[in-house]
């Protein structure tokens, strides 16, 4: 919520400096975002219900119409349609719409227990949120604002290198809670580990509380070179053909975006040519797709340059926002490099 507000913020005065061609004060800035924190604060607090910290709140959702049904698998649901409706639109609203990440049985669409899962992409993008909302709390003198979340990240921090780093395999795991009513605490077990690779295993190094660990960055860095998901074109999402968007053989924009940044901003030369070959890679891709279609598209097939991704329940998309937009930063903090070609043929 408050990363909402200071995004919405940013828009705001983008806009107007872009078509109005305005000035701002960053005092004033500063001043309506606190006031703004203050606000959504007042009225979060007015609607919170405490809940510990492995029992999150359900929501209860109710089976679509049926003439808005239209399941292309073995979705047989026996005794739960209203669990596996839920599982779905949280799958759906995580953005991994959809992935074998989120099912208990690879080969079954039905096992979906996508509110089973602590994930870890997840909790890195709160973290991060906590430490910009402690910082920029920090700038406008709101110390109580500050601490609080400076406080919130340290102890999400530790959590997350408790219960999802993996030093055996230099990844982050994503930890399926046994218990599925989350009515008490669980002890943390080491076989709860979804040991898959996914590309969300390496989305923390994004954090500057990671990408900062030069120690832990060599292991990540080592790790993702031998998970199977570096191909020809960039970085797979998983290494399930499952025939699901969101898995094996497509890449997307923000996960590439993610990870090489993480590199990028790290100490490491090696993690920096790493981010920098794997950008070119996805320049590449887009350039020699867009060569052959004149479009940009959603999601690329990352096992063969030029070909754009396929699978799961809609026809692919073009445009395309994210894709633009990543090719864009790759060529602004990277160029390319002036001895190699850019089509297909010297990859």
């Amino acid at each position: 919520m408050y990363a909402t507000l200071v995004l919405d913020q940013i828009w705001k005065i983008r806009n107007k400096a872009i078509f109005e061609n305005a000035t701002f004060s960053l005092e004033a800035t500063m001043e309506r975002l606190k006031t703004r924190f203050e606000e959504t604060r007042n009225l979060a607090n007015k609607k919170s219900v405490e809940v510990s910290a492995f029992s999150p709140s359900r929501s209860e959702w109710r089976n679509p119409p049926s003439q808005c049904i239209r399941i292309n698998t073995d979705a047989a649901v026996k005794g739960g349609a209203t669990t596996f409706f839920r599982e779905v639109a949280s799958a759906a609203e995580s953005g991994w719409d959809f992935s074998t990440r989120w099912m208990r049985n690879r080969a079954r669409f039905t096992t979906m227990a996508t509110t089973s899962i602590l994930p870890v992409d997840l909790n890195a993008f709160i973290l991060g949120m906590e430490l910009d909302i402690a910082s920029l709390a920090e700038a406008v003198a709101d110390y109580n604002t500050s601490t609080k979340y400076f406080e919130a990240s340290r102890v999400r921090e530790e959590a997350m290198r408790s219960v999802f780093w993996n030093a055996e395999m230099g990844q982050w795991l994503h930890y399926w809670l046994m218990n599925s009513a989350c009515k008490e605490v669980e002890k943390w077990q080491a076989q709860n580990q979804n040991q898959e690779a996914f590309a969300s295993n390496f989305v923390p190094l994004w954090i500057k509380s990671f990408y900062s660990d030069s120690f832990l960055v060599d292991k990540v860095m080592k790790s993702l070179k031998n998970s199977g998901l570096l191909c020809a074109a960039g970085v797979a999402t998983s290494l399930t053909n499952s025939g699901e968007q969101w898995d094996f053989p497509n890449g997307w924009a923000p996960l590439q975006h993610m990870l090489v940044e993480g590199l990028a901003r790290t100490g490491s030369t090696e993690a920096k040519l790493l981010a920098k070959d794997i950008a070119i890679r996805w320049i590449r891709t887009n350039y020699v797709a867009y060569k052959k279609t004149r479009t940009m598209h959603e999601k690329y097939n990352v096992e063969k340059i030029g070909d754009f991704g396929g699978g799961g329940e809609y026809e692919p998309q073009t445009g395309f926002g994210w894709s633009n937009g990543v090719v864009l930063t790759f060529l602004e903090d990277f160029g390319w490099p002036k001895d190699l070609t850019i089509d297909c043929c010297d990859a």
